[in-house]
């Protein structure tokens, strides 16, 4: 057998990027629901991450959903990687030698 086994974390974080990609928008209450967590807990590092996109108009974090504007649709993928742990990690362990 092949596959990969997903975590309880996997699966959410699928359940927020799925959202965003397919209708730019996530529930928050929806997401607490299923996957019995504090949305806002749980995503702090990632809500942070988003605030830049929401100063330039890209997405709107309300209290309830987030939503991906119009204007931010076409960087969607950008929006949706700031819940990518995996993407995260890869970055965090590069390393590049010194050139000094």
């Amino acid at each position: 057998m092949r596959g990969v086994e997903l975590t309880a974390d996997d699966l959410v974080r699928r359940a927020v990027i799925q959202a965003l990609m397919c209708h730019f928008r996530v529930s928050i209450e929806s997401i607490e629901l299923a996957h019995l967590i504090e949305f806002k807990a749980y995503f702090a590092g990632e809500l942070k991450a988003l605030r830049p996109l929401a100063d330039d108009g890209l997405v709107e974090l309300g209290p309830d959903w987030i939503v991906v504007m119009p204007k931010g649709r076409l960087l969607v993928r950008a929006v949706a990687m700031v819940f990518d742990r995996y993407l995260r990690q890869v970055r965090e362990r590069a390393a590049y030698s010194k050139v000094i």
